[in-house]
């Protein structure tokens, strides 16, 4: 017996020695994902001071964030019920330094004498200088592209500012010559409308141009394919059209990054696109083990394609369009396919391509579904065009004159009590000598010359009282740097411009308000909302109905297609539809058609301006219920709404 344990115990120090000096991380988990031992590469990066350390603990107890650990535990589910290996997995991890680092992990199943699964076996390695070197190709490939993007923001930019400058100088003529103010209301609507389009237009260029960390969030892939297509149009002289199949399930990804890939993709198919041709962009659900494609593992994906009926590929190049530096541009640099395969291989996905040469070519890019245990809130939350009145009182800092007098403005009307800073000294002296006196901040995030401004706000309110609300509402917040979860962290982070609907459903979701319930500014809660869905390819007309019906009481949802509209009533219940009739790919006379095949009981009215096809006395031969000539009172299409609703 004691020949046998002296034997045992060093070859355990032995094997314990081996794995210390290996120069990467390995590590080893129960089928419960609790660890049973490391080497001291592991326990390094995890902060602690020998391998003994690790074992019992769960990766929510170790430095990694609450979502890395879910994803870490989702792989070794993976591997323990499929009891397959899964390989070069790319992945983030915060470490014990506080640092983000990226890591290509392996991990395989663990089994016992009896070949029994009983855990997992795993080993990584730091990739993040790697990273950093792709992350470069792919800034550098952004300018290339961002050049074609160019000519169609300026074109959209210019229809906007014509729309603001031309509105507010009408609107300054009917003034002088004593118009009604319902004139001057509708111009004033107009520039508020084309404002909120501009902003829009930023926030994408913004997200297109943004490059360093990753910063992954839940999102909904058939959404940001719509804003896409519908930014990159503008752009391309080919027409785009957008098809859904079956898409369930939420993404879990870098939103910007993903952006890039899908519109350097259609990008490349509009350029193969000698005659401008149409693109076709699908979404569906599909389920890939590993002999479909071997570069993915087991698992539920959305597969993203988009075909062109292009020039193609020739059969020698299919294998190389992938690779750094590989182009058949005559000014191209090769770096646009091969950051996005890096990209998509990032989250844990791949691009299939199929083409031939004169019919074109479809480029498929998988991207894994996120699992249901990984409990993950949306980055953002919805918004109404309700402008919600309140009390209470607010601590404003913001260094910009004219947005600080336009946002107390809109606070004092909505009924709050606003003390304003322009300085972050002066604010922090009064949050530490008035502590009592707010009941919500909201601050901007550089502040002067206070890049970090924002930051010492958040931290000296939450000194002082660690449960009130701190607001960030900013224009730019790249240097806004991740935060350890010990650290005071913004309630909620807003984009400017912001306007006076979202900020008061913003201010109320923080403070809770007695008077809130009997304010006799706020529309009464219908008891019985009826849904509309208005499909039209006109954003600023989309916008006016919503506000406007929304207003009176509706709830309203959007389609800028016939295509899109009917998936949406596949999706959710409505009670009317208002739609446009000239559109791309399919007229509204073409959608009343359908949907009264499908849902016969919808009531379907066409908002448009004169079409020869349509009016009063043939409306019953399309299935539509009333026409409503776009440009007419506007009470008379509420009045036939309300006939159709009872």
């Amino acid at each position: 017996m004691s020949s046998s344990n002296s034997i045992t115990q060093p070859s355990i120090k032995v094997f314990q020695a081996v794995l210390d000096a290996l120069p990467f991380c390995v590590f080893w988990k129960d089928r419960n994902s609790v660890a049973l031992g490391c080497n001291q590469a592991l326990a390094d990066v995890a902060g602690l001071k020998s391998p003994k350390d690790y074992i019992g603990k769960t990766d929510y107890e170790l430095p990694w964030t609450t979502e890395e650990a879910d994803f870490f535990r989702e792989c070794d589910r993976r591997v323990i019920e499929s009891g397959k290996a899964e390989l070069n997995i790319i992945e983030s991890q915060r470490q014990a330094n506080g640092k983000i680092a990226w890591l290509e992990t392996s991990k395989i199943p663990l089994t016992d004498t009896n070949g029994e699964i009983i855990g997992i076996l795993g080993a990584f390695h730091d990739i993040t200088e790697r990273k950093r070197l792709e992350d470069e190709n792919i800034a550098n490939q952004k300018l290339e592209s961002l050049g074609t993007l160019a000519a169609g923001l300026a074109h959209d930019f210019n229809n906007i500012l014509m729309m603001i400058l031309g509105s507010s100088q009408l609107a300054k003529l009917k003034m002088a010559n004593g118009a009604d103010n319902a004139d001057i209301d509708e111009l004033l609507s107009n520039i508020e409308n084309a404002t909120s389009q501009a902003s829009v237009l930023t926030e994408k260029f913004m997200n297109y141009s943004e490059h360093g960390a990753v910063t992954k969030t839940v999102c909904n892939l058939s959404e940001m394919l719509e804003e896409i297509t519908s930014f990159i149009q503008s752009s391309v002289n080919s027409k785009i059209k957008y098809e859904i199949h079956d898409n369930k399930g939420d993404l879990y990804a870098d939103v910007n990054q993903i952006h890039q890939v899908l519109n350097n993709l259609l990008i490349n198919a509009a350029q193969a696109s000698k005659n401008n041709e149409d693109i076709t962009v699908a979404i569906k659900n599909c389920e890939v083990n590993g002999e479909d494609l071997p570069d993915l593992r087991s698992g539920n994906y959305f597969a993203i394609s988009i075909k062109d009926n292009g020039i193609g590929i020739p059969n020698e190049h299919k294998e190389d369009i992938f690779k750094p530096y590989f182009t058949t541009k005559e000014y191209g640099h090769g770096l646009g396919l091969s950051s996005c395969l890096t990209i998509v291989k990032n989250h844990n996905g791949t691009i299939t391509v199929e083409s031939e040469i004169d019919l074109g070519s479809t480029f498929t890019v998988y991207l894994p579904i996120r699992g249901q245990n990984q409990h993950i809130e949306p980055m953002h939350q919805p918004f109404s065009n309700n402008i919600m009145p309140g009390s209470g009182r607010i601590l404003y800092v913001e260094d910009d004159a004219n947005t600080q007098e336009a946002t107390f403005e809109m606070l004092k009307e909505l009924g709050y009590q606003i003390q304003c800073f322009s300085c972050v000294q002066p604010a922090v002296d009064f949050i530490q000598q008035h502590s009592d006196d707010f009941d919500l901040v909201i601050t901007d995030f550089i502040i002067g010359n206070d890049l970090q401004g924002g930051i010492e706000i958040l931290d000296s309110v939450r000194q002082i009282r660690a449960d009130c609300p701190v607001v960030l509402i900013t224009g730019y917040f790249q240097s806004l740097e991740e935060r350890a979860e010990s650290k005071p962290q913004f309630s909620f982070i807003a984009q400017k411009p912001v306007g006076i609907a979202k900020i008061s459903q913003i201010v109320n979701r923080f403070i809770l308000s007695t008077n809130n319930a009997n304010s006799t500014k706020k529309n009464p809660i219908a008891t019985n909302v009826k849904t509309i869905l208005i499909v039209d390819d006109e954003p600023l007309i989309v916008q006016f109905l919503a506000t406007y019906l929304n207003y009176h009481d509706y709830e309203v949802i959007t389609a800028k297609s016939g295509e899109i509209a009917l998936n949406k009533l596949n999706e959710q219940t409505v009670d009317l539809i208002i739609t446009d009739q000239n559109m791309p790919y399919m007229t509204g006379i073409e959608l009343s058609q359908e949907v009264k095949q499908l849902f016969p009981n919808i009531p379907i009215i066409i908002s448009s301006g004169y079409n020869k096809e349509i009016g009063d006395h043939n409306i019953e031969e399309f299935g539509v219920s009333y026409f409503h000539k776009k440009g007419s009172n506007n009470e008379e299409l509420l009045n036939s709404i309300i006939k159709l609703l009872p």
